[in-house]
C-alpha cells in the first residue's frame, strides 16, 4: 500500500503479499477500519529493510587488516 507494511509481511512469513492485500482489503469494512490502525501503528514500528550492498573495495578495505605499526 503506502508504507511496504504488507509486502514487509509477506516476505516475512514466505508469503505473496498480494494475499495479504487482499485480506486487509477484505477486513476493512468488517473491522470498522481497525486494519487501518494497525497498519499505520506497524508503518512506524516495524524496522526499514535495507538494500546496502558492499563494493569490494569494502570487502578487501575489511579484510586486510594490518597489525599497525608504532615506530
Amino acid at each position: 500500500m503506502l508504507a511496504g507494511v504488507c509486502g514487509g509481511l509477506g516476505a516475512y512469513f514466505g508469503i505473496d503479499s498480494t494475499w495479504i492485500r487482499l485480506v486487509f482489503i477484505f477486513l476493512l469494512p468488517l473491522t470498522y477500519f481497525l486494519p487501518a490502525l494497525v497498519y499505520v501503528i506497524l508503518a512506524f514500528s516495524l524496522p526499514e529493510k535495507r538494500n546496502i550492498q558492499e563494493t569490494d573495495f569494502n570487502k578487501r578495505k575489511r579484510g586486510t587488516k594490518a597489525a599497525k605499526k608504532y615506530y
